[in-house]
């Protein structure tokens, strides 16, 4: 077995959330806002409702192979040349996104606090500290994810209890002013985030309590939904029509916090969290990608994939996205229109299969008793 360590399904959960969770609260606000404008925050509730559809998908497909990841149990229902295929895409799409999260990760610590430190140095030093937590296995980094979640949500709450003071309810009048289309645009754009809550596929086999691995996924997305709607309703009441001018909104609204001129310039909360976030997030991609590929070339251990994945990722991250227009035209157009069919159409197409394949299996079992 390639892991032989166990965590719990509320490690997992917790492990998902602050995956996906560092990068929507930053850049997700100004992208939806470009379509749903004022309605921003009610355009991840319909992401988040289909972004339980991979959870529930994929738990259904463990019970039927249980101790097996898609990578794995995708060659079992169509095939070893079709399984290898819907595997090989999926960890490349991981690992184009992946890239672009440790991208996104350089971009805003440059950007705002070393402007002078190289762009590659950053991203090294993150990718490396994240390969550390990956050598050591599921139980280190479920351990860190309840180490780290909590302050990830506290650091959070204090945010947006400091921003109140300044937030505006005027700024999201009038509601649906534009209809509901702008709402479905901003909800599609957004779904793709949701959708990367298909990587407890490769955690419930290494479940120590298997069966609430389905709850404890959908408590990821639906903590995440609070999250996400939080972000951009405060950036929103705060920044007003002016949120969809800056590519981290909530990093300019945090500008605003002055409590009796003593409490300010809280930029340095903001800079924490999304270290800390950002670190949860690679070493959660760089684990999927190792123990995927591992899994794909049916290796006896993942560990020795670690390093090459995390070279390979640095380079790419920088080769891949030179600027911050080439990663909003990916986030827009091939994150967006790929995600949904890779993390929600082929695992609901697999499950079709299995189910059909089961059926059909209990159906000569009758024939041949009767």
């Amino acid at each position: 077995m390639l892991e032989h360590g166990k965590i719990s399904a509320v490690q997992m959960g917790m492990m998902i959330y602050s995956a996906i969770v560092t990068t929507a609260i930053l850049y997700l606000p100004a992208s939806i806002y470009d379509y749903a404008g004022k309605d921003l925050w009610l355009s991840p509730i319909l992401s988040a409702i289909l972004g339980c559809i991979p959870v529930y998908v994929v738990y259904q497909l463990h019970r039927l192979y249980p101790g097996d990841s898609i990578i794995q149990y995708s060659c079992s229902i169509v095939g070893k040349i079709g399984g290898k295929l819907i595997g090989a895409i999926i960890l490349l799409f991981i690992l184009f996104i992946s890239n672009q999260a440790l991208w996104q990760y350089g971009e805003f610590v440059s950007s705002y606090f070393l402007p002078q430190t190289p762009q590659v140095v950053l991203l090294g030093t993150m990718a490396f500290v994240s390969s550390l937590a990956v050598y050591g296995g599921v139980e280190v980094m479920g351990r860190l994810s309840d180490l780290l979640t909590p302050v990830l949500l506290l650091m959070f709450l204090t945010i947006i209890i400091l921003l109140l003071p300044d937030a505006q309810v005027k700024h999201m009048h009038p509601i649906l002013g534009n209809g509901v289309t702008p709402v479905l645009k901003g909800a599609y754009f957004s779904n793709f985030w949701f959708c990367e809550s298909l990587f407890i596929t490769f955690f419930l086999p290494f479940l120590k309590d298997p069966e609430k691995g389905r709850k404890w996924g959908i408590v990821s997305v639906l903590l995440l939904l609070v999250i996400v709607v939080s972000t951009n309703l405060i950036s929103l009441l705060v920044l007003g029509s002016a949120t969809g001018s800056f590519n981290a909104p909530l990093m300019n609204a945090v500008q605003y916090i002055s409590i009796a001129e003593f409490l300010s310039h809280l930029e340095a909360t903001v800079m924490a969290f999304w270290i800390t976030g950002a670190f949860v997030k690679m070493y959660v991609f760089y684990y999927v990608l190792a123990l995927g590929t591992a899994q794909w070339f049916n290796l006896s251990d993942y560990r020795p994939l670690v390093l090459p994945i995390v070279f390979l990722s640095v380079v790419l991250a920088v080769w891949q996205v030179p600027n911050v227009s080439a990663f909003f035209v990916y986030s827009q157009t091939i994150n967006s229109a790929v995600g949904p069919i890779l993390f929600t159409m082929i695992p609901l197409f697999l499950l079709l299969i299995a189910f059909l394949r089961k059926n059909k299996k209990q159906e000569k079992q009758v024939e041949q008793q009767q």
